[in-house]
């Protein structure tokens, strides 16, 4: 369990305070990473009601990169596809994997001008 008080977050048995600007916390997760542990505070927040404000909303995609819309009548949601861009992401991908294995076998290297450019 997880005592907060003032701005701090404590883990049960142990030593380890955490400062964080929210009160109410309903739980702490502990992820292990290679270097480091990650610690993820999850708390609860009040929606808040919005009388009269215009409010849009934006999605972050891959295959569609943004997708925003907004509550205001009269203006249609704007979609910008993103498969063009992945598919330059990927042949880059895979032109950059093909001069590194090519300078693995014949040179015995790992970097070249060519792959830095």
């Amino acid at each position: 369990m997880i005592a907060s008080k003032k701005g701090i977050c404590h883990l049960s048995m142990s030593e380890i305070k955490i400062p964080t600007s929210q009160t109410e916390i309903i739980e702490a997760i502990i992820i292990p990473k290679s270097s480091c542990y990650l610690i993820e505070i999850v708390y609860e927040k009040a929606e808040e009601i919005t009388k009269k404000q215009q409010v849009a909303g934006v999605d972050l995609g891959v295959n569609n990169l943004i997708a925003v819309t907004t509550n205001q009548t009269g203006i249609s949601p704007l979609l910008i596809k993103g498969r063009q861009l992945k598919a330059i992401n990927t042949f880059y991908n895979k032109q950059r994997s093909y001069l590194q294995s090519q300078l693995k076998t014949n040179h015995n290297r790992c970097n070249s001008h060519r792959l830095k450019n």
